[in-house]
């Protein structure tokens, strides 16, 4: 192998400066990149930890409602299906009680969830304002675990309304029952 003559060294040592320069470039875009995204995982585990800290602080609350649900939440039967017509029942009657027009457009259990077993009626009434309020608060009792899920009021011939609601129940699935 020959010997480098000046230019060529002066060459060679501007190509390993270009290069050395081109690595640094791209390390530092790398790691630039690599520290946004650090910080943007430290903001967010920032905001789970004020979260967290919330969470926490509200702990007594939760303990107590978990304690009430335990005591009061209804155990689903599912061997039977005589609670679901009864709550079916419950809804149909207690519409026409409250003197509005009922007409049912589904019912039926939900797909299981862990912490809770549903089951919903679907239906449409069709009455006045003060019919329908009475009904919608007689549905709505914690202690009876129904709930109005959705609810859409339309307005027909005045004073007339026709609503589409959806009533559902909760009840405790059969492996979280009570002892």
């Amino acid at each position: 192998m020959r010997v480098l003559t000046s230019k060529e060294k002066i060459l060679l040592a501007a190509l390993l400066g270009v290069v050395f320069f081109l690595l640094n470039v791209v390390a530092l875009r790398i790691f630039l990149e690599r520290q946004r995204g650090l910080k943007a995982e430290i903001i967010r585990l920032q905001d789970e930890l004020a979260v967290n800290k919330t969470v926490l602080a509200e702990r007594a609350i939760y303990v107590e409602r978990a304690s009430w649900l335990e005591k009061n939440q209804p155990t689903d039967d599912v061997s039977t299906t005589e609670d679901d017509a009864k709550f079916y029942d419950f809804v149909e009657s207690s519409a026409k009680r409250s003197g509005l027009e009922y007409t049912r457009k589904a019912a039926g259990p939900r797909p299981a969830n862990p912490d809770y077993v549903e089951v919903f009626d679907s239906s449409q009434v069709k009455g006045n304002l003060k019919a329908l309020a009475q009904w919608l608060n007689e549905l709505q009792q914690p202690q009876a675990f129904r709930a109005v899920k959705q609810l859409t009021i339309k307005s027909a011939e005045p004073p007339q309304l026709v609503g589409d609601v959806e009533v559902a129940r909760w009840y405790r699935p059969v492996e979280r029952s009570r002892p």
